[in-house]
């Protein structure tokens, strides 16, 4: 029999009337977005021309108050992708890979393909550094596009260099310009090529026996804001909803909010103003910016639509679940900040739907506070197999079957800033009248400043009401967090890391790579960072590296399949790469 689950089957599964442990299985299209904030039409915004999300969230149910676990890139994913809370992972900044926090964690797809399902993946999944060959059933197959730049940018990138001082970090690492509108096809752009090949693939794994995970993660509206003009043509920039009149919420702690720092990578923004600088964007710079990302916005939109359009003529609609999420929101101006990465609403809140055949709800929502944390363990509840014990977080079938069920639900995010060279975290929990922030020292775990938003009065988190709200509401809510979030002592440093203490002596390591698959050496840094540029062996080939005792050397194949942790000794050591 077919483990391909029928819309009869599925619709059981999504009301009940089965159990998930009777269930056939059922495709799973897994739809990430980076950097998107709900400011598409399904979510209330007039200005934003989606209409293909918006027919999504008619397709299924569409949750008001989703939230990531943080709001920057690669701790986001490896909380969702894993299950599991960033603090029990140990994974709360963008260089830090799962895999070195945790050799042996089990990610959603691997946990599929224990049963039954084959995962591929393509685009930016997890965070573009570290793509975890690990967790697909097949290789991550290159492709070939363009950037969109219009040509000389690379020589206008070294003339703005040459004028920085000596001692600025973009000598070496400056990016084009942040916006461009390209006459251009939407394939020659790197979403629009994913989304080709992905359209391939849910082809051909349609016709296979075994269910399949198919993941795509478009990069827009992440920056640089590129993509083709006629998606720019669709807005006209007078009328676009630009705040350029922000301000810091005050009684807050100076590490509450981000820097802006993200512009200032882009050749032509490396001057962009912090939040608290007198200086201010132009009204011209806000629109352009503003511009920009809703243009992006509908170009993935777009993309979007040919990927729902090539399930339905595959006829994988009626056994196909679908589920859309971004790792995090956006500021476009609000508290005259413009980027992610901090514990506010507009940065943590996300768009996040979800739909199944036969789904009785479709079209329906919920403003239930629920987390990115939830999808691995709905994700089992609706594809009929078990919730493993590691995931922390909480289905969301019952939300689904009755979207206007009142549950005690909280969201909880969090963030790590290093402000004038002292780390702090900070708590945030999202209720469904409050968002309560904790900040502790992130070696101790003191509190060092809470902020209290009264969404009941307002969205805007521009008065913090700590000061002045009753105390019994603020010591239910800090009861309430410290149940998942207990205050104690945090260690940025992964289990995977080198150790200069042992020693520097020289232990040169030779790399035999008996496989048919290309491997890849990564050094690890004492912080437990991966070298950005690892060696790579081919198959049959030998590669000797300049090691020294203390250092740590993580070796994953292409395929992966293979995945191991070495040292050096002495004398040289031969590392001989077989399957295992």
């Amino acid at each position: 029999m077919s483990l391909h689950c029928s819309a009869k089957c599925a619709a059981a599964l999504l009301l009940g009337t089965i159990t998930a442990a009777s269930a056939p299985k059922t495709n799973i299209l897994f739809i990430a977005v980076d950097d998107l904030r709900p400011s598409i039409g399904c979510y209330g915004d007039g200005h934003a021309i989606t209409p293909n999300l918006d027919r999504l969230a008619r397709r299924g149910v569409r949750f008001g108050q989703a939230h990531c676990q943080v709001a920057v890139c690669n701790p986001s994913r490896a909380s969702l992708m894993t299950g599991q809370r960033p603090d029990t992972l140990g994974v709360w900044t963008l260089p830090i890979h799962f895999r070195e926090a945790k050799p042996n964690v089990v990610s959603l797809p691997q946990w599929l393909r224990r049963h039954g399902y084959t995962a591929v993946g393509h685009g930016k999944i997890y965070h573009n550094p570290t793509p975890d060959p690990q967790s697909w059933s097949e290789p991550i197959r290159p492709i070939q596009f363009q950037r969109g730049y219009a040509k000389g940018w690379q020589a206008r990138i070294r003339e703005v260099q040459a004028k920085l001082p000596d001692n600025d970090w973009r000598k070496n690492n400056l990016r084009g310009p942040a916006t461009a509108a390209p006459v251009i096809d939407d394939h020659q752009l790197v979403d629009g090529a994913r989304t080709n090949m992905a359209i391939e693939d849910l082809r051909r794994l349609g016709q296979a026996e075994k269910p399949f995970f198919l993941a795509l993660g478009f990069i827009r509206p992440h920056l640089a804001w590129i993509s083709p003009k006629k998606y720019w043509d669709l807005y006209d920039p007078k009328t676009l909803p630009v705040i350029i009149d922000g301000e810091v919420t005050p009684n807050t702690p100076p590490y509450a909010l981000s820097t802006s720092y993200e512009l200032t990578h882009y050749m032509d923004f490396i001057d962009f103003p912090k939040p608290w600088d007198e200086q201010r964007v132009s009204d011209a710079v806000a629109r352009r910016l503003m511009h920009a990302y809703y243009a992006s916005v509908s170009y993935v939109d777009a993309q979007l639509g040919r990927l729902l359009a090539a399930l339905d003529d595959a006829g994988l609609a009626d056994n196909t679940i679908i589920v859309l999420w971004s790792d995090h929101g956006w500021k476009l101006g609000e508290y005259n900040g413009w980027g992610k990465m901090s514990n506010y609403e507009i940065d943590t809140r996300v768009p996040f739907i979800i739909a199944a055949p036969g789904m009785k709800t479709a079209g329906q929502s919920t403003d239930t506070p629920v987390e990115l944390l939830d999808i691995f363990p709905t994700l089992c509840d609706m594809a009929g197999i078990p919730t493993p014990d590691f995931v922390q977080g909480t289905s969301l079938l019952p939300l689904l079957k009755n979207p206007a069920a009142k549950t005690d639900r909280v969201a909880h995010s969090q963030y790590y800033r290093n402000h004038d060279s002292a780390e702090y975290m900070g708590y945030a929990m999202r209720t469904a009248t409050h968002r309560f922030v904790e900040w502790r020292e992130f070696g101790t775990g003191k509190v060092t400043a809470r902020e209290l938003y009264d969404h009941r009065q307002n969205h805007s988190e521009t008065a913090n009401v700590i000061d002045t709200a009753p105390e019994a509401l603020v010591e239910s809510l800090t009861s309430r967090l410290l149940k998942t979030h207990p205050r104690r002592p945090l260690q940025m440093v992964p289990a995977v890391h080198s150790n200069p203490n042992r020693g520097r002596q020289p232990a040169p390591l030779l790399i035999a790579n008996k496989t048919d698959t290309e491997i890849k050496v990564y050094a690890i840094t004492p912080r437990g960072q991966r070298s950005r540029r690892p060696t790579v062996v081919k198959p049959g080939d030998r590669t000797e590296i300049n090691a020294r005792i203390g250092g740590v050397f993580v070796v994953e194949s292409r395929d992966g399949t293979i995945h191991e942790i070495h040292s050096p000794s002495l004398p040289r050591r031969t590392i001989n790469i077989e399957r295992p």
